[in-house]
């Protein structure tokens, strides 16, 4: 679906879907593409911070309601031309409305275009122990948040593992932190659900930490700037000895030109871990 022609800016987007299947709102893919480049590959249910499954979810860029619309409130600029598009990797038919309110942008300097990259690994040894890289990042841009979607096969702890952000080529990282559920706005594994502008967790099935957690994290003034590279790894740290699956959902924006090592990875999409 093209877009009018720019300078300009999607300042609403809205995905109302006939089925809350897990499976097909991870198989729906999101694909944006801004002045030539696609700048967004990501499923629908992660690009809007339901993670797996349709989880509700408030917080100040984006809403979930069980049974209505996601709603993204992520500025998008373009200076001449852009274009949305929902690919669906699956089988199931599904019944899909997306709408965008297009408003006007001065393009200028300044001016950014949004990135939302996504990856899962299924499986994923918890020992031995490891980093496990969200994104990497290069060019001018600014990193605004994460969604993450555990798949975890027994009620012990899985998030003691700390998150590790390497800025422009640092040697040490300037970002490192004390804990997954510190970096996601809670403490001690806390496996109770709340709702917060910036920070939330949307699903913890147990008993335990058993089951499929969500937990997403938006940056406004704790967003990070970068002038050439941003590397996010996040310390994977379980007390047990097993196979879990990570899925993360990065959103960040940039100055054209700026690459990624993260692509579309379609045959990880169409795989979501039984519960």
């Amino acid at each position: 679906m093209p877009l009018p022609a720019g300078p300009g800016a999607v300042r609403l987007l809205t995905a109302r879907l006939g089925s809350e299947s897990a499976t097909a709102w991870r198989a729906l893919v999101l694909r944006i593409e801004c002045d030539g480049a696609e700048t967004v590959w990501c499923p629908l249910g992660d690009f809007f911070g339901s993670g797996a499954g349709v989880n509700a979810l408030e917080n100040w860029q984006r809403t979930v309601v069980k049974g209505g619309p996601m709603t993204c409130r992520w500025v998008m600029p373009y200076r001449k031309s852009a274009r949305l598009a929902v690919q669906n990797l699956g089988q199931e038919k599904v019944e899909l409305k997306l709408s965008a309110r297009i408003g006007a942008w001065k393009w200028d300097a300044r001016s950014m275009h949004f990135h939302a990259n996504w990856r899962q690994q299924n499986p994923l040894p918890t020992q031995p122990r490891s980093d496990w890289n969200y994104i990497a990042a290069t060019g001018q841009g600014v990193y605004v948040g994460d969604t993450l979607t555990v798949f975890n096969p027994v009620p012990d702890w899985w998030g003691e593992g700390d998150e590790k952000i390497w800025v422009d080529g640092e040697n040490f990282p300037s970002h490192f932190g004390t804990g997954s559920e510190d970096h996601y706005g809670y403490a001690w594994g806390d496996t109770r659900l709340f709702q917060g502008p910036f920070v939330n967790q949307i699903r913890c099935d147990g008993p335990g930490n058993r089951g499929y957690t969500v937990v997403t994290r938006t940056r406004s003034l704790d967003a990070i700037p970068f002038t050439k590279s941003l590397n996010f790894d996040l310390e994977v740290w379980h007390w047990n000895n097993f196979q879990v699956a990570y899925a993360a959902a990065t959103y960040w924006y940039a100055r054209p030109g700026a690459k990624s090592n993260r692509g579309p990875l379609p045959a990880e999409a169409l795989t979501l871990p039984a519960s």
